[in-house]
């Protein structure tokens, strides 16, 4: 998980960058986000290592966006879709059709109403309209992919490429590799579980290598790919079996998508989630 040095500085950083009254009070900075390949300047602010972007940035992909006053909800819409953001709330409200029912998602952060924008979680409500996102290194932006100008839909894989498998091998080791074999089940299964999530990339290899920039600086969600660790390790077979049990299924981590050594996280975000249980020396969360 994130490394203590990284956690300090990103306490830091969200110290100096919101109010302790409101999280409104972020000044907002400037990103770019590639939309098929062409770059879009943006502004953006940061939420619990979520990057939130106007929710009229996405007219760009051709989704109609407005106010909703008296329920104060910005709502976005595309032929298939339409998706309601309440001002202050961690959750929203979908519908797949104008005939359907309304559905509703927990979120991991609030939407946010800054100097009149309504700022929305940018990977979350791409993939939640149709999109693919993916996280450029090298450019150090989001890409966007609508496929040929029209929204896509996410197909699920029935199972992980060999290249996922390998990366899940190796983060499973570096996390875990001293931990029981519940342990190693349960690391392997709270990956699966965040890309299970809207929360998070859905991909393994996105999910594992999911590194945050705010400010020029670098957030990784998983310390051996910070020290590169995950490199390093030579997955044991025991590892290998305990992945496998995870993909067929057993989830020792009672659902959780966050784990970490309280020995050696003081984050404060992480040890707020609620707690599922405790193996060995990692604590799991929602």
């Amino acid at each position: 998980m994130l490394n203590k040095r990284s956690i300090v500085a990103l306490l830091l950083i969200m110290a100096l960058a919101w109010s302790t009254s409101s999280v409104s009070a972020q000044t907002p900075g400037i990103t770019t986000v590639y939309i098929n390949d062409q770059p879009v300047k943006t502004t953006a602010i940061l939420q619990n290592g979520y990057q939130l972007i106007p929710a009229s940035f996405f007219r760009n992909v051709n989704a109609s966006v407005v106010w909703n006053a008296p329920q104060r909800t910005a709502m976005l819409k595309t032929p298939a879709m339409e998706l309601g953001f309440p001002i202050g709330e961690r959750y929203t409200q979908y519908r797949r059709s104008a005939s359907a029912g309304w559905q509703q998602d927990s979120l991991q952060l609030r939407t946010v109403l800054l100097n009149g924008t309504t700022y929305v979680p940018l990977a979350y409500t791409a993939r939640k309209l149709g999109m693919a996102v993916q996280y450029d290194t090298q450019k150090r932006a989001a890409i966007i992919s609508t496929g040929d100008g029209n929204f896509v839909s996410m197909a699920k894989q029935d199972g992980p490429t060999s290249e996922e498998l390998h990366w899940l091998y190796q983060i499973t080791e570096a996390e875990a590799g001293g931990e029981s074999y519940t342990s190693k089940v349960a690391v392997a299964a709270s990956i699966l579980n965040r890309v299970a999530s809207p929360e998070w990339p859905n991909s393994i290899i996105e999910t594992i290598f999911q590194v945050d920039y705010y400010h020029g600086k670098a957030y990784y969600q998983y310390s051996p790919v910070l020290d590169k660790r995950i490199y390093q390790v030579k997955p044991s077979q025991e590892t290998k079996r305990a992945v496998q049990e995870a993909l067929n299924g057993t989830d020792p981590s009672r659902g959780a998508t966050v784990f970490y050594n309280p020995k050696k996280t003081d984050n404060e975000w992480v040890r707020s989630r609620p707690v599922t249980v405790r193996l060995g020396n990692h604590v799991f969360a929602k």
